[in-house]
């Protein structure tokens, strides 16, 4: 009896870990060291056209709220846009912009890397993405960091081809100097 047990308590676990990656409950961070500017690395999407349209250049925090300034690519052009978030639960924003967005802060340390997952719901259509971000501009992180976007990825159904690193071409980097 006390085999079982032990066997559903280890289940049970594994049942629980897996929830909070996928939630993106990681422990509460204060966003307020993340403020300023971010350089995109890596992007990820299961939507290849949504890939580099759109990725965090900077933020700033507000009463109550996050501001993510935006880059947007649209018909070859790259504009500016500020997304109010509103905090939901530990590191999961909603954002207000159209339709149902949420962003989890997964990983970050504010004086190196962000790593975040998000979802866009909208005309009955669903884009998962993860992006990695730095600190420093065309900067590296180390390969454990690396190693957890490819992981992160992975467990949400995105394949590597749908990759984009933006170290090597950034197609909006001439706008935000």
């Amino acid at each position: 009896m006390s085999m079982t047990r032990l066997l559903l308590t280890m289940g049970l676990s594994l049942v629980c870990t897996i929830q909070v990656q996928a939630t993106g409950a990681v422990k509460d961070i204060n966003l307020k060291k993340f403020v300023g500017r971010w350089y995109p690395l890596l992007l990820a999407s299961n939507d290849l056209e949504s890939n580099s349209a759109a990725f965090i250049h900077s933020i700033d925090v507000k009463v109550n709220s996050l501001i993510f300034y935006f880059t947007l690519r649209t018909n070859r052009e790259c504009k500016q846009v500020a997304v109010f978030a509103n905090k939901l639960e530990n590191n999961k924003y909603k954002l207000r912009y159209p339709g149902n967005n949420i962003l989890y802060v997964e990983d970050a340390d504010p004086n190196d890397y962000l790593l975040i997952y998000t979802t866009n719901k909208i005309h009955g259509r669903e884009t998962k993405g993860v992006e990695l971000y730095s600190r420093q501009k065309g900067e590296t992180v180390n390969q454990e960091i690396k190693k957890k976007f490819e992981e992160m990825y992975k467990s949400y159904g995105i394949k590597k081809e749908n990759v984009l690193d933006l170290t090597k071409t950034d197609p909006c980097e001439r706008s935000l100097e």
